[in-house]
């Protein structure tokens, strides 16, 4: 009994770490792979650097969030790094402000999804975590929208479609 108990958090962890960075894997090529092929021999259905037009705007949002997001009370390191990303936005102090409170809010709930993942026992679960996840994202961005001055929003939205959709790449196959 012991040891199923201990399979099934394994089991648990993994997923929980596959969700977790599933959609930043899609940014990188495994070395030992074709040009043209994930790992696995996936094949290349949309390369950022050529098409970005045909990275989801959500898809590239999230991947910018969860890069640039840092905790509420960041360590040095953590702030440091944040204060090197936000560098090429060159937004004002105002709008800035705003967007690391914003994506501190972002996350903290982050986080929470990551935490929830570890414990969910379903597919159905783990369904409804990726849901609030794009949800998250899908938020996020209206409210910065808001709040950010049209030069801000405009700002931020010129980095992700140029820098951020470049670096993405999806890997699929026939389903």
């Amino acid at each position: 009994m012991r040891t199923q108990t201990i399979i099934n958090v394994q089991i648990r962890f993994c997923v929980a770490v596959i969700l977790s960075v599933g959609s930043l894997c899609a940014q990188h090529v495994h070395v030992m792979s074709a040009p043209g092929a994930a790992p696995g021999g996936l094949p290349v259905v949309v390369d950022g650097s050529k098409n970005p037009e045909k990275i989801p705007d959500t898809l590239a949002y999230q991947h910018f969030f969860a890069a640039f997001a840092a905790h509420p009370t960041p360590t040095a390191q953590e702030q440091g790094r944040q204060n090197a990303q936000l560098g090429p936005l060159q937004l004002a102090a105002a709008d800035r402000a705003t967007l690391v409170r914003t994506l501190a809010a972002f996350r903290v709930q982050l986080d929470q999804i990551a935490s929830a993942v570890l414990v969910a026992g379903t597919p159905v679960a783990l369904a409804g975590l990726q849901t609030q996840k794009s949800t998250l994202v899908v938020t996020t961005l209206a409210s910065l929208r808001q709040a950010l001055t049209s030069d801000g929003a405009s700002r931020l939205d010129q980095y992700v479609q140029t820098r951020v959709k470049a670096h993405i790449v999806i890997y699929g196959g026939a389903m």
